[in-house]
């Protein structure tokens, strides 16, 4: 695999926590510690362009529909209107930071979750229709898989819960830290966790039976992304490192770092995939890069 550093995209005046893309626009949006949401042209470089400024840091952002829906360090869900570039609503939802905000397509309903240990499912129109208190520890990432909602915590657990009536399935309870990241491959019903002891574990998504693990970082992981053909994924650490693994074999392809490829020098907290051989990342550097991979 050849790696090659294709834009630095810089702005920020705080780490950048969290990022989504708008596929059709072409644009990426990154929010962080400085409460900034911006707005980046994917095959463009320099500065961004602000959409939206909140009281607080951002922890977690997704595109739905015509918003941008904003989960900040206080514990405030925020809807943000694309056009408008205004804040539409401010619910205060959870009690200080959400981590994690996502959709599982028009019409049905979007979850969020956060250091309260609390699950809330919302409406498309924003109306709360259920909370349930997880653990007492934060809850730190949602993953929706057929049928089921994989959610990964603090308490160092996995919880899986029935899409249909959000109660609680199984409990994995295989890590032996806070569990950050999750990711799901529909092509071989895999779900992938990690988190803060460093291990990557690969579950079987029907039966969540454990198929393997290793150890895929220094410190801690933040993130899973797959490919939109999820023939790869790429594993973003606190080791400032995005680690690319094939996706059949789960062998690695090729360590990113700051020596060899100017990368992040500091955490990369997300990755984001353009395409299926362009990836986005951003850190606590205060930059967002792209990167082309070119497996020929």
């Amino acid at each position: 695999m050849i790696v090659t550093k294709l834009r630095e995209f810089n702005g920020h005046k705080d780490s950048i926590y969290t990022a989504c893309i708008n596929y059709p626009r072409q644009h990426f949006y990154t929010a962080g510690g400085d409460g900034i949401v911006a707005s980046w042209i994917c095959e463009g470089a320099g500065d961004g362009e602000m959409q939206v400024r909140v009281g607080s840091a951002i922890y977690s952002i997704c595109l739905f529909q015509n918003k941008l829906l904003l989960g900040s360090s206080k514990g405030n869900f925020y809807s943000i209107g694309l056009e408008s570039k205004k804040e539409e609503r401010n619910i205060e939802a959870h009690r200080e930071g959400i981590f994690d905000i996502v959709h599982d397509g028009p019409g049905k309903r979007i979850y969020t979750c956060g250091f309260d240990g609390v699950l809330n499912i919302w409406s498309e129109e924003f109306e709360l229709l259920k909370s349930t208190k997880l653990s007492d520890k934060s809850l730190r990432n949602i993953c929706l898989l057929p049928g089921a909602i994989a959610i990964a915590s603090s308490d160092f657990n996995i919880y899986i819960l029935d899409k249909d009536n959000y109660t609680l399935n199984t409990k994995l309870e295989s890590h032996q830290n806070s569990v950050f990241a999750l990711a799901y491959n529909p092509l071989k019903q895999e779900l992938l966790s990690g988190g803060r002891d460093c291990y990557l574990k690969i579950w079987d998504a029907q039966s969540f039976q454990m198929k393997k693990e290793y150890v895929a970082a220094t410190l801690h992981i933040n993130h899973i992304s797959f490919n939109p053909g999820f023939s790869l994924y790429a594993v973003s650490s606190m080791d400032k490192t995005i680690k690319i693994f094939d996706a059949a074999s789960h062998q690695p392809l090729k360590f990113i770092d700051k020596e060899k490829y100017e990368g992040h020098s500091f955490s990369v907290n997300k990755t984001l995939w353009l395409n299926d051989n362009t990836l986005i990342s951003v850190g606590d550097d205060k930059k967002a890069i792209s990167w082309s991979l070119d497996l020929s």
